[in-house]
């Protein structure tokens, strides 16, 4: 039996897929298109650019808003840098974590 792709046989097809981020179908790999980690039919890929540069603005939106709190603050190893991180840690923490949002944009 031949591969309906490439037109080996089966067993020395080296075929590899990736799902479609909009449709979710199979698509052969040098017949996807990738942008920034994601992956699309030729049929989805304008819709797969638009949804991946929102998600892209959601994840920066929200790092901004984790680290806003940081800006123009000595975070330094001197004695007000020290103070400065003593009194933020607990946003210090927040901004350490990833949140969902990130790890599913990066594909964890």
């Amino acid at each position: 039996m031949n591969c309906p792709d490439c037109l080996e046989k089966q067993q020395d097809c080296t075929c590899k897929y990736v799902t479609c981020s909009v449709g979710g179908e199979q698509v052969n790999t040098w017949d996807a298109y990738e942008y920034r980690g994601a992956f699309a039919c030729s049929n989805h890929f304008d819709e797969a650019v638009e949804k991946r540069d929102h998600e892209r603005g959601e994840v920066m939106e929200e790092l901004g808003h984790k680290t806003d709190v940081f800006k123009g603050l000595d975070m330094s190893d001197s004695s007000i840098g020290k103070a400065n991180k003593e009194i933020l840690k607990p946003n210090i923490e927040i901004a350490k974590n990833e949140s969902k949002r990130t790890r599913n944009y990066e594909g964890r």
